[in-house]
């Protein structure tokens, strides 16, 4: 089993930021379309509920897309990640599978307990900086090679394992 040292998974306030990121491009979206949805349906009583439901379903949708597909797509990236500098991987080093960010998204739920103070304080005070999703998935975030670096054609990409990454930037 390959450990990460805490060098490379010390990355907490970075996390903070990428999931605000993340949760502004899940929720803008959506909520611009509930504000003209409120609008165009207020003449009509009997169709008032339609907006919020839109609004939950597609903040749901947006959620999913921005935690589960697009790191499962991308190489463990989420948006914000990508503009951080963040990756998720397996406690092994490779990349994990689409089951593995599931399990993260289901554990949000625990994670933000108390408006993520829970997650919070278990990413600060476990070893390797993880939150209960992580622990879960086995999965950590570390830093990742620098956006610049990573377009979805470099070779960087198709590797499946942080060591063999790590062989193509050195060479």
């Amino acid at each position: 089993m390959r450990v990460m040292p805490s060098a490379e998974t010390g990355v907490v306030g970075r996390r903070c930021a990428q999931w605000l990121i993340d949760r502004l491009i899940a929720f803008v979206p959506p909520f611009a379309l509930l504000i003209v949805m409120m609008f165009a349906v207020a003449p009509y009583r009997s169709l008032w509920y339609v907006p919020g439901a839109v609004f939950i379903v597609l903040l749901l949708l947006g959620n999913l897309a921005t935690d589960v597909w697009m790191p499962h797509r991308t190489g463990g990236r989420t948006p914000g990640m990508r503009l951080l500098g963040l990756r998720i991987v397996t406690e092994w080093g490779g990349t994990p599978k689409l089951g593995a960010y599931l399990l993260r998204v289901l554990l949000q739920s625990v994670d933000g307990f108390a408006f993520g103070l829970a997650g919070l304080l278990v990413m600060v005070f476990s070893p390797r900086h993880q939150r209960v999703g992580d622990l879960v998935a086995r999965t950590l975030v570390v830093r990742s090679v620098p956006a610049a670096l990573d377009h979805p054609g470099d070779s960087l990409h198709h590797h499946g394992d942080a060591a063999q990454q790590q062989d193509a930037l050195e060479h």
